[in-house]
């Protein structure tokens, strides 16, 4: 796993309040993950395939009415409420960004599912809940951003309780990137504050050592691949309302997220592990 070592959770919490201020989710349709596109539907709007990828992890918790979930880095808390609403669940959101967990509010508060779903600033490293608190948990692209993902695995263990399903959606690297690749590779890294991209292996070891059975890892890649030219594009288009300076690096983030995505080594993991 290439590492970007001092991503931090207060450096992380920034670059997403960066974002925000600069609209990028609302750019991104309300989702700040990808999408996914089956092979005979590439026209599907973006923010329709990144409800699809909300729907997968949904489709792994194996819900039934009531269940409490936890949200690991839920954004601005637009899977919490699709999910929330779409099953009848309850779900608790936690970010690094105070921004996010206000917006994320906000929208509660204009959805039909708000009575079922919370926020709160909470790091995944120290998880402020009790043991075996919640039913099933999801992290979609939030685990990259930890140094060391073994301990917010076992945090996220501790707190779901035996028999309870955590599924995860995350970016993989399909073989390491070497030579010039890794110069894209590392831009990616510093400029999402992402701490590290796991090979599919290291994602199952980091699992088995914090005590998860691991019962799915498929690369949906291809699929998902069409998220990052749709990515690109919405930051050039924020570009043009910004600043000199902010401008430079939205272009950069762009232009990053394209050459990453559109890099064969570069995939995309649906897992489903369980605690048994």
């Amino acid at each position: 796993m290439t590492q970007q070592s001092d991503t931090t959770a207060d450096s992380v919490g920034e670059v997403y309040d960066q974002f925000a201020d600069a609209g990028a989710s609302t750019a991104m349709g309300g989702n700040i993950h990808v999408g996914y596109w089956d092979d005979d539907d590439p026209e599907v709007p973006i923010a329709e395939a990144t409800d699809r990828l909300t729907d997968l992890v949904a489709e792994r918790l194996a819900l039934r009415p009531d269940r409490q979930l936890l949200d690991v880095g839920c954004g601005i808390g637009v899977p919490a409420l699709r999910i929330a609403g779409a099953h009848d669940v309850r779900v608790t959101g936690i970010t690094v960004s105070q921004q996010q967990v206000t917006e994320a509010a906000a929208r509660a508060v204009e959805s039909d599912a708000g009575g079922r779903v919370s926020f709160r600033l909470a790091d995944a490293m120290d998880l402020p809940f009790e043991d075996v608190s919640f039913d099933g948990a999801f992290a979609i692209e939030s685990l990259l951003h930890l140094p060391d993902q073994t301990p917010a695995l076992k945090e996220i263990h501790r707190v779901v309780r035996p028999g309870g399903r955590l599924v995860i959606a995350d970016l993989c690297q399909r073989q390491p990137f070497t030579g010039a690749d890794k110069e894209v590779l590392d831009g990616m890294l510093l400029m999402y504050e992402i701490a590290g991209i796991n090979t599919p292996e290291e994602h199952h070891a980091r699992l088995a050592e914090a005590g998860w059975e691991l019962l799915e890892l498929t690369d949906i890649g291809e699929q998902v691949r069409a998220s990052y030219g749709h990515a690109a594009a919405a930051f050039r288009g924020l570009a043009g309302a910004l600043d000199a300076g902010a401008a430079q690096q939205m272009n950069a983030a762009a232009d990053l997220m394209e050459a990453f995505g559109g890099h064969p080594y570069a995939g995309y993991v649906l897992i489903t592990a369980q605690r048994s």
